[in-house]
């Protein structure tokens, strides 16, 4: 019922903005072309700060590059607004991606300081060159014709604006809900774990300063032609400030939000004109009680669900997708046994602390392997060497006979190896099955293009992708969650949400760090089970845990880590037996009875 309404919501929008403006005085309908120019601005930062969470203060710079680019090959090349177009949106990607690709790695504040540079930059450039007018900017720009008419009135520059706004939606919809559009989201989400479950961080940041940069060429060569004239006041750092406010106060990551934004911004202050010079000073308090009213915005960004048709048949079909899935798994060529990961002498310091120091083991392929020790013994950190979250100064990392040792994340998760956290990181406002989808970016090959386009192959593989989500949900026993928010989960629910995440790319090897930390006894034995289940699977798993009930009871082989080194290492009964292991960790009967009955947990706590 909510899509019925939200799609006859939307028609009967769509008709009022055709059928209303002819009736309108030329005034409200110039305030009108207004709003669409900046909404057309709003969608493309949307995607910039409300979907990838980056923080541009120089966004101007792409509405000036669009600008400019129309205003120069219309009025000295005499190219028409059609020809123009295509070359604007070129040239203001190029920029985004000029500025995007030196600062990816920046973030929050510093990124802020480096793009509203930027867009003082492209300011100040056009304002010194005499190609471009210098401060007198560019004059006499025609306004476009369309099959030999002329749009030389305000209400046919009204019905382009809506045509080129409505194509902004369109595309920004189908980005929303693609691969790349969950890229972005995990990035605002979680950075730091967005790259190990298999995001290319660098180049999705890239992507999103490309599009965005895009959209806002769109908004400039509009302005260009509507207006007749440009130069650089047109492009301040205000103007920026205003395009955030859009997102921001109409609800960043919102559709519907950024065209409310962008009527509150444009309409709000022509609305409040008749009060003079207290119109800015009311609008302005109307924009501080609005965030402290609603802090998410006039139209907050919905939860994000597919067709309820869709999403329905997906829900039923996943228990018989499962089939299918673990059919290709055990399917899998593998050779038990065969050692898997190789490390060689490794060796990692935080300053002068030797977290790890020459250590070297095997996991072979098809068994469960475990690393135990006391707190601080260096796991984690081996853990975060092996996933290329940290790059170790000596030894080597062979995974399957390939040298992962420097590798970005994304790649080793590409190659099949994924992994879960000490501490719980899910992407908190994203539902159960969004989280389970961005586990299986790797192995999704939908390009941008096809993103855009909304083209069958990408439907086929979204739909392909959904049952597999729900289907890993439903192997941990999370199938009835799939549309709960994962922060809305129990603990014991979102540590198996994180391994139905980590799981979805069908890894070869899985990293688990303390999976069963926080368990009451009951999780503990159904996730023994399902460790056993994966193993079943052909997926080899190596785990850190301090339970040494579930270590001994589930592992094939046990390491012992002690102060960055490995100290013992065999079977479970040969390291329960060892007299290192007992003194640097289990603790002898007199110390720790409970230990040596062989029931105790170890200790706990980061490692």
């Amino acid at each position: 019922m909510r899509t019925f309404l939200e799609r006859w919501g939307v028609a009967l929008a769509i008709l009022l903005a055709v059928l209303v403006p002819p009736f309108l005085p030329l005034y409200p309908l110039g305030v009108l072309i207004g709003i669409l120019t900046y909404a057309m601005l709003g969608l493309g930062l949307n995607i910039v700060v409300g979907y990838a969470g980056l923080l541009d203060l120089g966004y101007a710079a792409f509405f000036a590059i669009g600008a400019y680019t129309a205003a120069l090959l219309m009025v000295k090349a005499h190219w028409s607004f059609w020809a123009v177009l295509p070359v604007a949106l070129f040239l203001a990607g190029v920029a985004g991606a000029l500025l995007g690709y030196p600062v990816l790695r920046l973030r929050s504040d510093y990124l802020a300081i480096v793009t509203l540079g930027f867009g003082e930059i492209v300011r100040i450039t056009v304002q010194n060159l005499d190609v471009t007018g210098g401060p007198e900017g560019i004059l006499g720009i025609p306004r476009p014709t369309l099959f030999g008419f002329s749009l030389d009135s305000d209400l046919s520059m009204y019905y382009l604006a809506l045509a080129l706004v409505l194509i902004a939606l369109y595309f920004s919809r189908h980005l929303a809900f693609s691969r790349l559009g969950r890229a972005w989201l995990s990035l605002r989400e979680d950075e730091l774990v967005a790259e190990p479950v298999g995001v290319p961080v660098l180049r999705v940041k890239l992507m999103a300063f490309i599009l965005g940069a895009i959209w806002g060429g769109l908004a400039g060569a509009f302005f260009a032609v509507r207006v007749g004239v440009i130069n650089p006041t047109s492009f301040v750092f205000m103007q920026s400030v205003l395009i955030l406010l859009v997102v921001v106060i109409g609800g960043m990551g919102s559709l519907p939000g950024v065209l409310l934004g962008a009527a509150a911004v444009v309409g709000l202050p022509e609305v409040l004109r008749f009060l003079a010079g207290w119109r800015l000073l009311l609008f302005g308090l109307a924009l501080i009680a609005m965030m402290l009213l609603r802090p998410e915005g006039l139209w907050p960004a919905p939860r994000r669900r597919p067709h309820p048709a869709l999403f329905d048949a997906a829900v039923r079909e996943a228990p018989a997708y499962w089939k299918t899935i673990e059919k290709e798994l055990k399917a899998r060529p593998r050779q038990p046994g065969k050692p898997l990961l190789v490390v060689e002498n490794l060796e990692h310091r935080f300053g002068g602390l030797k977290a790890v120091q020459g250590v070297s083991f095997v996991v072979p392929e098809g068994r469960i392997v475990s690393m135990i020790g006391p707190n601080g013994a260096g796991k984690t950190t081996v853990f975060n060497a092996l996933s290329g979250v940290v790059r170790p100064q000596e030894g080597r990392i062979l995974f399957d006979g390939q040298n992962i040792k420097g590798l970005r994340p994304h790649r080793i998760a590409y190659l099949g190896m994924t992994r879960t956290f000490q501490g719980i990181r899910l992407f908190a406002s994203l539902e159960a099955y969004e989280n389970v989808l961005l586990g299986l970016y790797p192995r999704q090959k939908a390009r941008v293009i096809e993103s855009l386009l909304h083209t069958p192959a990408q439907q086929r593989e979204e739909r392909e992708s959904l049952k597999e989500a729900l289907a890993w949900l439903h192997f941990v026993g999370l199938g009835d969650k799939a549309g709960y928010l994962a922060r809305e989960l129990s603990y014991g629910d979102q540590r198996r949400l994180e391994l139905a995440r980590a799981l979805a790319s069908r890894p070869r090897l899985l990293l688990l760090d303390e999976p069963a930390a926080g368990m009451n006894p009951a999780e503990k034995e159904e996730f023994l089970k399902l460790l056993e289940k994966i193993r079943d699977l052909g997926i080899t798993v190596f785990l850190i845990e301090h339970d040494m009930s579930l270590v001994m009871g589930v592992s094939d082989h046990v390491l012992v880590l002690d102060q960055g080194r490995l100290i013992a290492q065999g079977t479970p009964a040969e390291v329960q037996a060892n007299p290192r292991v007992i003194d640097a960790y289990l603790g002898r009967e007199e110390e720790d009875p409970a230990a040596a009955r062989g029931v105790a947990d170890g200790p706990s706590g980061a490692s």
